[in-house]
């Protein structure tokens, strides 16, 4: 028969040993519940990532189908109508669409004159022009006002691209502009190689510094009447040289699509670029995922 003092350690034992196997089965449970987490996002990630580039897909068609008809782009088509928020399965999407069109292009020189006036109009140093062509054209010659390789630092990422803008972001890096100076630009501009602007949809500030005043509020008031096809825009802006005319155009080529998408607490966003010229299939030429906050 055993002492009661050999049944204590007995128990004492057995009491340690069912505290190892409980802290053991609830380490097991966490890692479960952390795993079976894990696997949730994972699948929330993925499907919103599948919502995102169905987002993207869905503006493509749009776009497709709105430059078959061949009409004017404007703020009245179908692709510039807000949607909102649309659920879908497990999760929801939001696309909005705006052609490049309605800005400057930084790449464009034949369009440098008007940024020069869009520059002033907008409180910044006209000269920024020039040191924005430097940045962007293939060769170190400054422009009377510009800005080439000698007018930066020497290190790795200094001094100009000598090629287009990757992004509106790198503008910031610009002789002469900063992100004080990029917000009050950002609007007007677009560094998605559409190199021509349009009556239809363009901002009466960028209608201004391509047109001049008298002639952007003529276009302006003419616009609200009906779209301008190229007949009516030759009509408006008939007094004005031949290389202006050149500048526009009743719709142009390229969009900037912005989508956004969530499943459960995983959200992705991106800004894409499509080209979609009439006559051809919508094609994405640019990809930019965007940070989205907590």
């Amino acid at each position: 028969m055993s002492r009661p003092s050999e049944r204590g350690v007995a128990l004492v034992a057995a009491l340690g040993a069912l505290t190892v196997l409980s802290a053991i089965a609830t380490s097991l449970a966490t890692t479960a519940r952390l795993e079976r987490g894990l696997a949730r996002h994972a699948v929330a990630a993925a499907q919103a990532d599948a919502l995102l580039r169905s987002g993207v897909a869905a503006a493509a068609v749009v776009l497709g189908e709105t430059a078959a008809d061949g009409a004017p782009d404007t703020l009245a088509a179908r692709w510039a109508a807000d949607a909102g928020r649309q659920r879908l399965g497990a999760g929801w999407v939001e696309v909005r669409i705006e052609d490049e069109a309605r800005r400057i292009d930084l790449g464009s020189a034949a369009l440098a004159p008007a940024l020069a006036r869009l520059a002033a109009a907008r409180g910044l140093d006209p000269a920024v022009a020039d040191a924005i062509a430097d940045w962007v054209d293939a060769d170190d010659v400054p422009r009377p006002r510009g800005a080439e390789r000698d007018a930066y630092g020497r290190g790795p990422g200094c001094g100009p691209r000598n090629a287009p803008f990757a992004s509106l972001d790198e503008v910031a890096r610009v002789r002469g502009i900063d992100a004080a100076a990029l917000a009050r630009l950002a609007p007007f501009v677009t560094t998605a190689g559409e190199h021509v602007v349009n009556p239809n949809t363009a901002s009466p500030e960028v209608l201004a510094a391509v047109l001049g005043d008298a002639v952007a509020a003529r276009v302006v008031a003419a616009r609200t009447r009906a779209p301008l096809d190229a007949a009516a825009i030759d009509a408006l802006v008939g007094d004005l040289p031949p290389g202006t005319r050149a500048l526009l155009a009743p719709r142009g080529q390229r969009y900037r699509v912005s989508v956004t998408a969530q499943v459960g607490d995983e959200t992705r966003a991106v800004e894409a670029t499509l080209w979609a010229p009439p006559g051809a299939d919508p094609e994405v030429v640019a990809w930019r995922p965007l940070v989205t906050p907590p």
